[in-house]
């Protein structure tokens, strides 16, 4: 568990979400000409902000949350609407305290980023904090919270710089669903030099690739082999690894020396030992 707690007048560009931003900026402008209110700052909008919203006012010396959007109790798995903060069970309550009554005393929001365990592996807290004056001795917290998840662009760029020669493709079937070529949906750098292909995928197929271009593996990707979900298949210039997943397939290629007694062989493929 992390808390990183960032003061100042905006939001670090490279940190902020949309929402946040809007939010932000639009706290600022209604506090300057004096027309800040909890309506004008969430309702008076099309985007929607109040599901990842949480309303927090001060109690004595601890903090209760009047309203938790929807988003924020699938997000987390609960629903603390009514209870103090005091009683949550996060290690970071007493930090989220302090933040609250600096908050409160200085009129000014601040940008926060954190961890939690209730979240999947992988994402972390986006959340400003926002001061919204209700009377002269009552403040009211408008906590807008967003969980980023940095998964899909760590998993593209390893897909992507991956040492291995990858294609992922969706599979083109028959009548008689039996697979008849692939949509490439994917090619990682490796298998661009391999393939010599640097063009946009687009509509490709994979029998497109003149590498490709008579060879008979189709029927073989989703052949019944029982709980195997990679098969070895060879042809003249690759061994093929082929990963079978639920709706897309994808190959490995592996480039073979051919000694010159074997340039002329025409191009065909040959089933090996499966791999467990």
């Amino acid at each position: 568990m992390a808390i990183e707690v960032f003061n100042g007048t905006s939001v670090p560009r490279d940190l902020a979400t949309a929402g946040i931003e809007y939010l932000w900026a639009k706290w600022r402008t209604l506090s300057a000409t004096r027309s800040l209110t909890l309506q004008r700052l969430i309702e008076e909008t099309n985007q929607p902000l109040r599901e990842q919203c949480a309303f927090v006012i001060p109690s004595g010396d601890d903090f209760v949350y009047l309203y938790i959007g929807q988003a924020l109790q699938d997000a987390v798995r609960r629903n603390a609407t009514g209870t103090q903060l005091s009683r949550s069970d996060s290690i970071v309550a007493k930090d989220f305290t302090e933040i609250y009554r600096r908050v409160s005393r200085d009129m000014a929001p601040v940008f926060v980023r954190f961890t939690s365990t209730r979240s999947p592996a992988g994402t972390i807290w986006h959340q400003v904090v926002l001061p919204v004056a209700m009377s002269d001795d009552q403040v009211m917290l408008v906590c807008y919270s967003e969980l980023v998840n940095h998964q899909l662009e760590i998993y593209e760029h390893l897909f992507r710089t991956a040492p291995d020669a990858i294609v992922v493709s969706s599979p083109i079937s028959n009548d008689a669903g039996h697979v008849t070529d692939g949509w490439v949906l994917m090619m990682n750098d490796r298998a661009r030099e391999l393939l010599a292909y640097h063009q946009p995928l687009g509509n490709l197929r994979l029998s497109a690739l003149p590498q490709f271009t008579g060879i008979d593996l189709w029927g073989r990707i989703y052949a019944p082999r029982s709980a195997v979900t990679t098969t070895l298949l060879s042809t003249a210039a690759f061994t093929i690894e082929v990963l079978r997943f639920p709706h897309v397939f994808g190959l490995r290629l592996t480039a073979k020396t051919i000694p010159a007694r074997d340039a002329t062989l025409v191009p065909g493929v040959e089933t090996l030992n499966p791999v467990f």
